[in-house]
């Protein structure tokens, strides 16, 4: 019986460990501010330098006129779309990040990303669980 408690113990840490090492974050863009054109035109430079994005997390846009657009990084820079990834025009837009890098999103609506409706993340792979 003292042994099945002990495994039990040790079994119950290993899945709690495995749990915290495999939680992915859910990111809302923006915050309360949500996918607009925003007030402040650093509002979504600010919001991603306070955040670390992994490999298995996921971006949230809600917005109420608009879209997602991923794009590559002069389009980003010059706001226009030449090569989209992907456009989501459906609130909430739902982005997984699958892959480290750059990635870089708009709004494709004319005006808005040059109104800085734009976001510029880096994602980074998941770190080890051992410390």
């Amino acid at each position: 019986m003292g042994s099945f408690n002990f495994n039990m113990v040790v079994f119950m840490a290993l899945v709690a460990s495995m749990g915290f090492c495999s939680s992915a974050t859910q990111h809302i863009v923006g915050d309360a501010s949500g996918w607009v054109i925003p007030n402040n035109h650093n509002l979504y430079t600010d919001w991603a330098s306070q955040r670390i994005f992994t490999v298995g997390d996921s971006l949230v846009f809600d917005f109420l006129t608009g879209d997602v657009t991923e794009v590559c990084k002069d389009d980003y820079d010059h706001c226009h779309v030449s090569n989209p990834g992907s456009t989501i025009k459906t609130s909430p837009a739902i982005i997984n990040l699958t892959s480290p890098g750059d990635h870089y999103y708009i709004c494709s609506l004319e005006g808005h990303c040059i109104f800085h409706q734009k976001l510029a993340i880096n994602v980074v792979m998941k770190s080890s669980c051992s410390k």
